[in-house]
């Protein structure tokens, strides 16, 4: 049964795209976006959005939240696409927040109210170098210290790292070969180092180096030393799937100012939008965006339902978003000329928020090959 019904559904879209296309138009992107010395994001729009109940959709209702599904998730999340909006949305509330949900003690599960209420910023913390998209792949180290832990190792670049409150790190349990576990450590925690970087589409994150991190017990998510990776992947699998409605919604946005545009250059005393050949990509950016909703909605839909496959058409809807992405963002930018290639313009923003949900988690490649290898196996 879905969490919310249907009219609920759409009243929550609704009020993204109100909000969002009153409050967060590209010129308020821009502002925030160049604001010197800033986070890369807006503190004042968390929290509206926290008001807003848009941060707890997913969450229980003891945390604050709404109790919503995936599906009602990844409506926020291709609202966060259309307006390609500079808050950590995915780290905060997709990651961590799943993390924290799935892994961590009664008394851990707290730390979701102040993710509800705005009050809580983290950064998952997984990916290392040398590792490609492996999710197994984890060097960083956890070894005991006193009654707690000491971490030492080396993590990829995380957007929203830089200014995360926590960072929820995996780290084998002992050794190189133990078990992985889950550590919520203080960004400025003594012994994290970061490197902070824009990534393509201009978000700011971090890389960064655990020297010694020490923590204590009650900072290992979960009461045990039990491997985390199947709760990793799970919460990696959330991942692809609101990348890929976040490029859905980016999708939608670049065919909708394709059209736009079209309608108001004029080629041969007539606007370009009158020309067949035109009319037909624009006619393909079209179907290619409603192509991926449909793969996207059938992915959810399974998350929400819990179906045995759901995993195998969370890969699937990566590679056919990801190809869409990459096909409709390059139309839209073919389309505007060399506009499109001017960052006063939104439009190539747009192409490189696409490029980055093309091949966050890994790209259509990656899980075109981790599905070829399950059909050889069955």
């Amino acid at each position: 049964m879905p969490s919310l019904s249907s009219e609920e559904r759409q009243q929550l879209h609704d009020s993204l795209l109100e909000l969002l296309g009153d409050k967060y138009a590209f010129e308020h992107w821009k502002k925030i976006a160049r604001a010197p010395g800033g986070e890369g994001f807006g503190r004042a729009e968390w929290q509206e959005f926290a008001d807003m109940g848009w941060l707890g959709i997913a969450l229980p209702e003891e945390a604050g939240g709404s109790a919503g599904g995936m599906t009602e998730l990844g409506i926020v999340m291709a609202a966060v696409g259309r307006f390609i909006l500079l808050e950590p949305f995915l780290g905060t509330v997709v990651l961590c927040a799943a993390a924290i949900e799935k892994a961590g003690t009664e008394r851990q599960r707290r730390m979701l109210s102040d993710i509800a209420a705005g009050k809580l910023l983290l950064a998952f913390c997984h990916a290392e170098p040398g590792g490609g998209y492996a999710r197994e792949w984890v060097k960083t180290v956890a070894t005991r210290d006193g009654a707690g832990y000491s971490l030492t190792g080396e993590k990829g670049f995380a957007i929203g790292a830089h200014a995360a409150d926590q960072l929820i790190v995996s780290a084998r349990i002992g050794s190189e070969a133990g078990p992985v576990g889950l550590f919520v450590v203080p960004r400025a925690a003594a012994g994290v180092s970061l490197i902070q970087a824009p990534a393509l589409d201009g978000r700011p994150g971090a890389a960064m180096t655990l020297a010694g991190v020490k923590v204590g017990a009650d900072a290992k998510l979960g009461g045990s030393d039990m491997d985390m990776l199947a709760v990793i992947d799970e919460i990696i699998d959330r991942g692809v799937v609101m990348a890929c409605c976040e490029a859905v919604g980016a999708m939608a946005t670049v065919t909708d100012q394709t059209v736009e545009y079209l309608k108001t250059r004029q080629q041969f005393g007539q606007p370009l939008s009158k020309f067949q050949v035109l009319q037909h990509r624009l006619v393909d950016m079209s179907v290619s965006t409603e192509e991926a909703r449909a793969i996207v909605h059938a992915a959810l839909q399974a998350l929400d339902d819990k179906a045995k496959d759901a995993q195998r058409l969370v890969w699937m809807a990566k590679v056919k978003t990801a190809q869409c992405a990459r096909f409709v963002g390059g139309q839209g930018i073919q389309l505007h000329g060399g506009m499109g290639m001017t960052d006063e313009l939104s439009i190539g923003h747009y192409y490189k928020r696409l490029t980055m949900c093309e091949t966050l988690f890994g790209d259509a490649e990656w899980y075109l090959r981790q599905l070829a290898q399950r059909r050889e196996a069955a």
